[in-house]
């Protein structure tokens, strides 16, 4: 690990950190680390705006399209995968740049989660199966019910099927809910230390730049790769197609929908979720994070960036 740890590059959806977390890494000969849970996924690389694969050829990427639509992916194995990217990173003598939106996968390296218990691999693939012919608000209702201290803190969120799925899983299989094992259980490595940059925009500039790019996405051809992945036997209750406007895009495909209300929908989701984003960013980032105005240019934040890890790195190694 580096004097001044793993740069990082976060903030919500739409406030540029692809671009740039790219010039970034050029800048340091760096490689980049995708802290975002849906642009895991192959397939989805349109309506998550994935990095391209001229920009992955460009520089070297870990966690972007690695998994299928109907595998599950989690904080957890998130933490587990990138520590072991950036060991193999530093190796190089290079820089790793963690860069996404998803907070819970980012605080997995810097307030490691706790060790995950033994599970019985049949009981957890049966339940599996179960969980995925429920609908996610149905799961949602019996996580809840199971763990009243993740339903209390998740009172005003929309149903997440990927979580309320741990949580099932958790609370039939080993007897605690998953709020205890957070509570009580040893983490399961040692905190990596961060100089962390985070993007910002005016409510109304980032709602602007939402509407924007969803346009765009559409204009792309998001209903296509929508159209992939239902004809390959994917629906809304595959974890990957739980992503914000997936199932929109779905029902402007199967013509239930028009494109301006399709669009409508998803602009709203997605401030939903990025004021989410916003919030948490606000209040569970170290407080030595430094804040960038992402309506600077690209070049302008990438020397903010750079000249701010170097002078840490130098201070550190004094």
């Amino acid at each position: 690990m580096t004097a001044a740890g793993i740069l990082a590059v976060l903030g919500p959806t739409a406030t540029g950190k692809t671009a740039l977390s790219l010039e970034v890494a050029t800048r340091l000969d760096g490689e980049i680390i995708s802290a975002d849970s849906r642009q895991a996924y192959r397939g989805l690389e349109i309506g998550t705006a994935a990095p391209t694969p001229e920009q992955m050829g460009t520089i070297p990427h870990h966690g972007v399209g690695f998994l299928r639509p109907g595998d599950r992916y989690s904080a957890g194995a998130f933490g587990r995968l990138a520590r072991s990217w950036i060991a193999e990173i530093l190796e190089r003598g290079r820089v790793p740049v963690v860069c996404g939106g998803t907070g819970f996968f980012f605080g997995s390296l810097t307030e490691p989660i706790f060790r995950e218990p033994p599970l019985d691999s049949d009981r957890r693939a049966r339940l599996d199966e179960w969980m995925r012919a429920q609908a996610t608000e149905d799961l949602a209702r019996w996580s809840g019910r199971l763990d009243s201290g993740l339903a209390l803190a998740g009172r005003r969120q929309s149903p997440d099927r990927q979580r309320a799925a741990r949580t099932l899983e958790l609370a039939l299989l080993t007897g605690w809910p998953l709020s205890w094992w957070h509570a009580n259980a040893p983490p399961e490595a040692a905190p990596v230390a961060a100089t962390v940059f985070v993007l910002e925009l005016e409510p109304e500039e980032h709602r602007r730049r939402i509407r924007e790019r969803t346009g765009r996405l559409l204009e792309r051809g998001w209903p296509m790769e929508v159209e992939r992945l239902l004809a390959a036997g994917y629906d809304n209750r595959s974890p990957a197609l739980s992503s914000i406007g997936y199932s929109t895009v779905a029902a402007l495909v199967r013509g239930e929908i028009s494109r301006d209300a399709a669009l409508q929908d998803i602009v709203r989701d997605t401030w939903q979720y990025a004021r989410r984003q916003r919030t948490w960013f606000r209040h569970q980032l170290p407080v030595d994070t430094r804040s960038l105005d992402a309506t600077l240019p690209t070049d302008e934040l990438a020397g903010l960036v750079v000249g701010g890890w170097k002078a840490v790195s130098e201070r550190e190694w004094r």
